[in-house]
C-alpha cells in the first residue's frame, strides 16, 4: 500500500509516520537517508549490503578507507551518449520500448510524423552505479525515460542548513525508478529547475528528450502553458512526507552565531563608510560651532543606532581604553575590506579629532565622543545622498531642484529650519549637485 496516496487510512490505524533510516560514514557524515516501512525492507537489505561491502574488507573483516565523494553542483556526464536513431542503438531498442514511449500521456497529442521526428533527435544515454544523472536545483530541461537499470530519486528539504549539510548529500530517498519510469517532466513543463536528484544504483540506460526537440503539441515542449491543475499534479510527486525532519537543521545556537556575525559585519561596514566620509571632507573639529552641530546630529540618532555605533566602537577598541589608535583603525579597516595606508589613517584621525590647545597638537587616537560625531554626520549624509540618488537615474550626480524639493518632505526630521528655504528657486528645472547640497543641509564644510 502506498503511504503517499493512503495517508488517512494509515492515520486511522494509528500509524503517524514511517521510520527513517540513516547511514553515517564517519567524517563523511550522512550518506543514506530514506523512509522505510514494511514494503521497503528489501531496499533496506540491499542498501545495507552495499554500504557494508563498500566499507568492509571481506578477507580481514576490517574497515577499509573509502574515498570521500566529490561534491558537484553539476550532474555527471553519461558514460555513453548516442542517437536513438543510430544503428548501434537500433540493435538494443525493441518494439516494446517504442510502443511504451508512444503510449506516454506526454506524447499522446503527437501525430506519427511528430513522434518519429522527435525520436530522430532523442538520445540513448548510459550511466554507471553512483552516477548522478540530474541534481536538484539544476536548470536543465530534459525528459528522461528509464530503458533498463535502477535510478534512485532523492529530495532535499528547503529547510536543510546550507552550512552543516555535506555538499555531496542528495537528500531523502523517496522512490526507485525502474524500466519505463520517467523523470524531468516537471522541469520541462514548468521551465523550473529540477525538484529532485536522480542517482544510478544499477547500470542504467535512459531515453533523453531535450525540450527544444519535443514538438509544440506536447506539454513537455515548454511552448504550451500548463494549467494550475497540471502543475499541482506534477508537484505531488516531488513532495517529502509531511512528518519528514531534515537531518541537517541549523540549531538555535548556530542561527544566533550567524546572525551575530552578520550584525557585526554590518556595523563594521557602517564604520568604514563613516571613515570614508571623513576622508572626503575637511571638518573643523576644534570649532565650538562644529562641536555643537555634531552633538545635535548625535542627539538625532535613534537609540538602536546609538547602541550599534557604541558596540562598533567597542569592537574596534581592542585595548579597551576608550580610544581608537592607528593600529586598531588599520585592523578595523582591513576587516571591512577597505584597507588604508598609515598616511591615510593618520590623515583620517587628524580630520576626525579635536585640536588640543594645551599640547599644541593632535592626540594620537580618536575618543568615543569624536567617533560618535563622525558616525552621526556620515550616517545622515549617506541617508541624504542615497535618498536623492533614487532621483538620479543617469547617475550624473545632479537632480532637478523641483524633484529635490519634493523629496525633502521625507527627510525633514534631520534638517534644521534655516535650511528649508535653500531649495526655493523660481526655476525648478535647475540641476543641483545633491552631494554638495547634502553637506549644506547638515552644515558641513563644503
Amino acid at each position: 500500500i502506498s503511504n503517499r496516496s493512503n495517508k488517512e487510512f494509515f492515520r486511522s490505524l494509528g500509524i503517524l509516520s514511517l521510520p527513517t533510516i540513516h547511514f553515517y560514514d564517519g567524517s563523511n557524515g550522512l550518506v543514506e537517508n530514506f523512509p522505510c516501512g514494511p514494503a521497503k525492507i528489501p531496499l533496506l537489505k540491499k542498501k545495507l549490503a552495499t554500504f557494508l561491502n563498500d566499507r568492509v574488507d571481506p578477507e580481514t573483516l576490517k574497515l577499509r578507507k573509502v574515498e570521500e565523494p566529490k561534491a558537484s553542483r553539476l550532474a555527471d556526464a553519461p558514460r555513453r551518449d548516442r542517437a536513438v536513431s543510430s544503428i548501434e542503438a537500433y540493435n538494443i531498442i525493441t518494439d516494446e520500448h517504442l510502443e511504451h514511449l508512444r503510449s506516454l500521456s506526454f506524447f499522446s497529442d503527437l501525430n506519427d510524423d511528430e513522434f518519429d521526428g522527435m525520436l530522430k533527435t532523442a538520445r540513448l544515454q548510459t550511466f554507471l552505479p553512483g552516477d548522478v544523472i540530474v541534481r536538484q536545483g539544476e536548470l536543465r530541461h530534459t525528459f528522461f525515460v528509464v530503458k533498463t537499470g535502477v535510478v534512485e530519486m532523492s529530495i532535499k528539504s528547503r529547510f536543510e542548513d546550507p552550512i552543516t549539510t555535506p555538499p555531496n548529500y542528495l537528500g531523502a530517498v523517496v522512490a526507485e525508478l525502474k524500466e519505463f519510469d520517467f523523470f524531468g517532466e516537471r522541469a520541462c513543463t514548468t521551465g523550473q529547475p529540477y525538484a529532485a536528484s536522480f542517482k544510478v544504483l544499477e547500470k542504467t540506460r535512459c531515453f533523453a528528450f531535450n525540450a527544444e526537440d519535443i514538438p509544440p503539441s506536447s506539454i513537455l515542449s515548454m511552448q504550451r502553458r500548463a494549467t494550475r491543475e497540471i502543475i499541482e499534479k506534477l508537484d505531488e510527486r516531488y513532495e517529502l512526507p509531511e512528518d519528514y525532519t531534515p537531518p541537517f537543521l541549523a540549531t538555535p545556537k548556530q542561527d544566533a552565531d550567524i546572525l551575530d556575525l552578520l550584525m557585526r559585519f554590518k556595523q563594521i561596514r557602517q564604520v568604514a563608510k563613516g571613515f570614508e566620509y571623513v576622508m572626503q571632507t575637511s571638518p573643523k573639529f576644534g570649532d565650538e560651532g562644529e562641536i555643537a552641530r555634531r552633538s545635535l546630529l548625535v542627539s538625532r540618532l535613534s537609540k538602536s543606532q546609538l547602541d550599534e555605533f557604541k558596540e562598533a566602537f567597542s569592537i574596534a577598541d581592542v585595548n579597551k581604553d576608550n580610544r581608537l589608535s592607528l593600529l586598531e583603525m588599520r585592523k578595523f579597516m582591513e576587516s571591512a575590506g577597505a584597507a588604508k595606508t598609515d598616511e591615510q589613517l593618520t590623515e583620517m584621525i587628524n580630520k576626525a579629532r579635536m585640536y588640543d590647545p594645551v599640547s599644541g597638537g593632535y592626540a594620537d587616537a580618536m575618543t568615543l565622543n569624536e567617533f560618535m560625531g563622525v558616525m552621526a554626520e556620515a550616517e545622515f549624509y549617506n541617508l541624504l545622498t542615497e535618498t536623492f540618488q533614487t532621483l538620479d537615474e543617469g547617475n550624473t550626480g545632479y537632480v532637478r531642484a523641483g524633484d529635490l524639493n519634493v523629496m525633502l518632505g521625507g527627510v525633514r526630521d534631520i534638517i534644521g529650519g534655516d535650511h528649508k528655504s535653500i531649495i526655493d528657486v523660481e526655476d525648478e528645472d535647475v540641476q543641483v549637485d545633491y552631494e554638495q547640497y547634502s553637506k549644506m543641509l547638515l552644515g558641513a564644510t563644503l
